[in-house]
């Protein structure tokens, strides 16, 4: 199985987005499971519409058929807020973070934003992935602030408790921890300064009956 954990393109280029289901579509995995992250810029549709478009783009991307290809290839399973069954395991994915830099996916810190969205995460989820990470958790950024959220944070060690939480929004808080509980992945490929040279990070999961 493959997890990708978000910005999967530059600025949801619809050149990209095809590049990327094609390259997804020629690797080995069985399984495939894809969500948005902040650079995706194009996924998010009413934030292209009143920002993305006018920001990153001289010439209008097609986003519709952005979201058309992410939701109708047969290539991976593209989750936005929703639930999958896999294997026996339940994958919850959510493109979401706190406020950043204005970028697409973007939630305010309070209980209209960030709050109401982790409540939507089942509580029986098992494999959490967010395109933003936990406070503490993979979120240190260069100049030393942190980027996590704390609302998330206290949805999964409190609510939903599941085994693994993957995430891959701050690229220089790369790799692994746990609290005994939930391991909690950062999974970005690229670096702080966007070389993409950090190695894929394993885990295993035993194998259950459907």
């Amino acid at each position: 199985m493959l997890i990708h954990a978000g910005d999967f393109t530059n600025t949801g280029e619809l050149s990209q987005v095809r590049s990327v289901v094609e390259w997804m579509s020629q690797l080995p995995h069985k399984i495939k499971i894809l969500i948005a992250g902040n650079h995706d810029v194009t996924v998010q549709q009413e934030y292209y519409e009143e920002v993305g478009r006018h920001r990153f783009h001289h010439k209008r991307e097609d986003d519709a058929e952005v979201r058309r290809i992410l939701r109708e290839t047969n290539a991976l399973t593209y989750l936005e807020d929703e639930a999958s069954l896999v294997h026996g395991y339940r994958f919850y994915g959510s493109p979401w973070q706190p406020e950043f830099c204005d970028w697409a996916f973007n939630l305010p810190r309070d209980k209209t934003g960030c709050v109401a969205m982790w409540d939507r995460i089942p509580s029986d989820t098992e494999i959490l992935v967010t395109h933003g990470p936990c406070l503490g958790h993979g979120d240190l950024c260069s100049h030393g602030g942190r980027a996590g959220c704390v609302d998330l944070l206290d949805a999964v060690t409190q609510r939903i408790k599941p085994l693994f939480h993957i995430a891959g929004h701050i690229h220089e808080g790369y790799g692994v921890t746990t609290n005994g509980t939930t391991t909690f992945i950062n999974a970005s490929t690229c670096t702080g300064s966007y070389k993409p040279t950090h190695p894929p990070i394993l885990f295993d999961l035993p194998y259950k009956e459907e």
